[in-house]
Protein backbone atom coordinates (compact mmCIF):
# COMPACT_ATOMS: atom_id res chain seq x y z
CA UNK A 1 0.00 0.00 0.00
CA UNK A 2 1.48 3.17 -0.69
CA UNK A 3 2.63 5.57 2.05
CA UNK A 4 0.27 8.91 2.20
CA UNK A 5 2.34 12.03 3.23
CA UNK A 6 -0.09 14.19 5.25
CA UNK A 7 0.65 17.38 7.36
CA UNK A 8 -0.89 17.96 10.67
CA UNK A 9 -0.03 20.56 13.24
CA UNK A 10 0.51 19.27 16.93
CA UNK A 11 0.85 21.67 19.94
CA UNK A 12 1.93 24.48 17.41
CA UNK A 13 4.13 22.58 15.94
CA UNK A 14 3.53 21.63 11.94
CA UNK A 15 5.06 18.14 11.18
CA UNK A 16 5.25 15.87 8.11
CA UNK A 17 3.55 12.56 9.15
CA UNK A 18 3.56 9.98 6.48
CA UNK A 19 1.45 6.41 6.67
CA UNK A 20 -0.67 3.63 5.14
CA UNK A 21 -3.41 5.27 6.39
CA UNK A 22 -5.88 7.46 5.13
CA UNK A 23 -5.10 11.42 5.00
CA UNK A 24 -8.52 11.40 6.92
CA UNK A 25 -7.32 9.31 9.70
CA UNK A 26 -3.53 10.17 10.30
CA UNK A 27 -5.14 14.22 10.96
CA UNK A 28 -7.24 12.32 13.15
CA UNK A 29 -4.65 10.32 15.26
CA UNK A 30 -2.64 13.77 14.90
CA UNK A 31 -5.85 15.79 16.81
CA UNK A 32 -5.85 13.55 19.55
CA UNK A 33 -2.15 13.56 20.54
CA UNK A 34 -2.51 17.47 20.41
CA UNK A 35 -5.94 17.11 22.89
CA UNK A 36 -3.80 14.97 24.99
CA UNK A 37 -0.61 17.36 25.14
CA UNK A 38 -2.81 20.57 25.68
CA UNK A 39 -5.08 18.60 28.33
CA UNK A 40 -2.05 17.47 30.44
CA UNK A 41 -0.46 21.00 29.64
CA UNK A 42 -3.19 22.59 31.80
CA UNK A 43 -2.08 20.89 34.42
CA UNK A 44 1.42 21.87 34.41
CA UNK A 45 3.10 24.65 34.75
CA UNK A 46 6.39 24.41 32.50
CA UNK A 47 5.23 23.98 28.91
CA UNK A 48 8.07 22.40 27.35
CA UNK A 49 6.85 20.74 24.30
CA UNK A 50 9.26 17.78 25.05
CA UNK A 51 8.12 16.71 28.75
CA UNK A 52 4.14 17.52 27.50
CA UNK A 53 5.24 14.55 24.82
CA UNK A 54 6.54 12.30 27.28
CA UNK A 55 3.66 12.40 29.39
CA UNK A 56 0.75 12.59 26.41
CA UNK A 57 2.65 9.60 25.38
CA UNK A 58 2.72 7.66 29.09
CA UNK A 59 -1.00 8.70 29.15
CA UNK A 60 -2.01 7.52 25.42
CA UNK A 61 0.33 4.31 26.46
CA UNK A 62 -1.60 3.79 29.87
CA UNK A 63 -4.59 4.03 27.21
CA UNK A 64 -3.22 1.49 24.85
CA UNK A 65 -2.62 -0.90 27.48
CA UNK A 66 -5.68 -0.44 29.13
CA UNK A 67 -7.66 -1.09 25.56
CA UNK A 68 -5.27 -4.44 25.01
CA UNK A 69 -6.67 -5.31 28.61
CA UNK A 70 -9.88 -4.91 27.96
CA UNK A 71 -9.33 -6.68 24.70
CA UNK A 72 -8.02 -9.55 26.25
CA UNK A 73 -10.88 -9.92 28.69
CA UNK A 74 -13.35 -9.68 26.34
CA UNK A 75 -11.84 -12.26 24.18
CA UNK A 76 -11.20 -14.78 27.19
CA UNK A 77 -15.12 -14.12 27.43
CA UNK A 78 -15.76 -14.58 23.95
CA UNK A 79 -13.65 -18.00 24.17
CA UNK A 80 -16.19 -18.66 27.35
CA UNK A 81 -19.11 -17.94 25.42
CA UNK A 82 -18.34 -20.31 22.52
CA UNK A 83 -17.38 -22.89 25.36
CA UNK A 84 -20.92 -22.47 26.65
CA UNK A 85 -23.05 -22.10 23.31
CA UNK A 86 -21.29 -25.18 21.76
CA UNK A 87 -22.23 -27.14 25.40
CA UNK A 88 -25.81 -25.96 25.18
CA UNK A 89 -26.04 -26.57 21.24
CA UNK A 90 -24.45 -30.08 22.16
CA UNK A 91 -27.10 -30.68 24.94
CA UNK A 92 -29.69 -29.06 22.48
CA UNK A 93 -29.06 -31.82 20.27
CA UNK A 94 -29.04 -34.65 22.95
CA UNK A 95 -32.84 -32.80 24.12
CA UNK A 96 -33.50 -33.61 20.39
CA UNK A 97 -33.17 -37.24 20.08
CA UNK A 98 -34.47 -37.57 23.67
CA UNK A 99 -37.37 -35.59 22.40
CA UNK A 100 -37.59 -38.13 18.66
CA UNK A 101 -36.66 -41.32 21.37
CA UNK A 102 -39.97 -40.26 23.36
CA UNK A 103 -42.01 -39.58 20.37
CA UNK A 104 -41.00 -42.74 18.71
CA UNK A 105 -41.40 -44.54 22.30
CA UNK A 106 -45.09 -42.91 22.42
CA UNK A 107 -45.82 -43.86 19.24
CA UNK A 108 -45.18 -47.42 19.81
CA UNK A 109 -47.01 -47.10 22.69
CA UNK A 110 -49.72 -46.03 21.06
CA UNK A 111 -49.73 -48.80 18.67
CA UNK A 112 -48.90 -51.54 21.50
CA UNK A 113 -51.99 -49.79 23.18
CA UNK A 114 -54.44 -49.94 20.05
CA UNK A 115 -53.38 -53.75 19.58
CA UNK A 116 -53.90 -54.35 23.33
CA UNK A 117 -57.35 -52.82 23.22
CA UNK A 118 -57.91 -54.78 20.03
CA UNK A 119 -57.56 -58.00 22.25
CA UNK A 120 -59.69 -56.68 25.23
CA UNK A 121 -62.51 -56.39 23.12
CA UNK A 122 -62.10 -59.53 21.56
CA UNK A 123 -61.81 -61.02 24.71
CA UNK A 124 -64.38 -59.24 26.44
CA UNK A 125 -66.75 -60.34 23.00
CA UNK A 126 -65.69 -63.75 24.31
CA UNK A 127 -66.32 -63.59 27.50
CA UNK A 128 -70.11 -62.67 26.84
CA UNK A 129 -70.04 -65.87 24.52
CA UNK A 130 -69.00 -67.88 27.55
CA UNK A 131 -71.65 -66.32 29.61
CA UNK A 132 -74.53 -66.38 26.98
CA UNK A 133 -72.36 -70.24 26.50
CA UNK A 134 -72.88 -70.74 30.56
CA UNK A 135 -76.78 -69.18 30.64
CA UNK A 136 -77.86 -71.72 28.19
CA UNK A 137 -75.95 -74.49 29.90
CA UNK A 138 -77.68 -73.55 32.93
CA UNK A 139 -81.07 -73.52 31.17
CA UNK A 140 -80.99 -76.67 29.78
CA UNK A 141 -79.27 -78.14 33.17
CA UNK A 142 -82.67 -76.54 34.41
CA UNK A 143 -85.01 -78.11 31.81
CA UNK A 144 -83.41 -81.51 32.51
CA UNK A 145 -83.52 -81.25 36.35
CA UNK A 146 -87.54 -80.66 35.04
CA UNK A 147 -87.69 -83.86 33.36
CA UNK A 148 -85.85 -85.68 35.59
CA UNK A 149 -87.84 -84.84 38.24
CA UNK A 150 -91.17 -85.57 36.17
CA UNK A 151 -89.50 -88.74 35.34
CA UNK A 152 -89.45 -89.38 39.08
CA UNK A 153 -92.65 -88.49 39.44
CA UNK A 154 -94.06 -90.64 36.60
CA UNK A 155 -92.09 -93.86 38.04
Amino acid sequence: MEDNKVKVRIYGQEYTISGERDEETIIEIADYVDDKMREISRFFSSNIPGSLAVLASINIADELFSIREETARIKEEKEQLEKEAENYLKMWDEAKKSFIQYKEGASKASEDMKELEEKCRKLQERCSEFESSYFDVQMENIRLKDQLEKLKENN
